[in-house]
């Protein structure tokens, strides 16, 4: 006779399929129970999914950088970005599960804004941007400008975003 109480274990299969509607994401977090199993990355992948989406409800930062973008002008493919950050944002759960510990929601939710940020800087008129939020142009390679939209992503304030991006750009 069974005296454990506690529910079986969901395979990676139910359990990206939990996420996929919303549920289980508390369950996934601890992804280090899986990490060395080889579809750990069915659930990473649900995971980054579940996070990309949830980042223009639930992030406050990524919702400032949009609208600066958003002001800017910029014709951005706003899902197609979203979609390409996903395996970027998988990747950073596996690897952040190898940590060993549950991973925290606002750590995850934060990489899938910041990867978020970074796929649509490609997208987005630099010199539009900086004089939008009162900065100098400057000349910057594709990766410091996307770094510099990555650390945007940490503010709150349109005054904030333009701070961390001029701090993050040389001048």
């Amino acid at each position: 006779m069974r005296t454990d109480s506690r529910q079986p274990q969901r395979t990676a299969a139910q359990l990206a399929g939990a996420v996929a509607s919303g549920r289980g994401v508390a369950e996934a977090l601890h992804l280090d129970r899986r990490g060395t199993e080889p579809d750990a990355g069915i659930v990473a992948d649900a995971l980054a999914r579940f996070l990309v989406a949830r980042c223009d409800s639930r992030h406050a930062g990524w919702r400032v950088v949009r609208q600066v973008v958003v002001d800017s002008a910029a014709d951005a493919p706003w899902e197609r970005c979203a979609r390409r950050a996903i395996p970027d944002v998988a990747q950073d759960l596996l690897r952040i599960s190898a940590e060993g510990g549950r991973t925290r929601l606002v750590r995850v939710q934060h990489i899938a804004a910041q990867r978020r940020a970074e796929r649509i800087a490609e997208h987005v008129d630099r010199v539009a941007v900086l004089a939008d939020l009162g900065l100098d142009p400057r000349t910057v390679s594709d990766q410091r400008w996307a770094d510099a939209l990555s650390s945007a992503v940490s503010a709150r304030s349109r005054e904030q975003v333009a701070r961390a991006v001029d701090a993050a750009l040389p001048h």
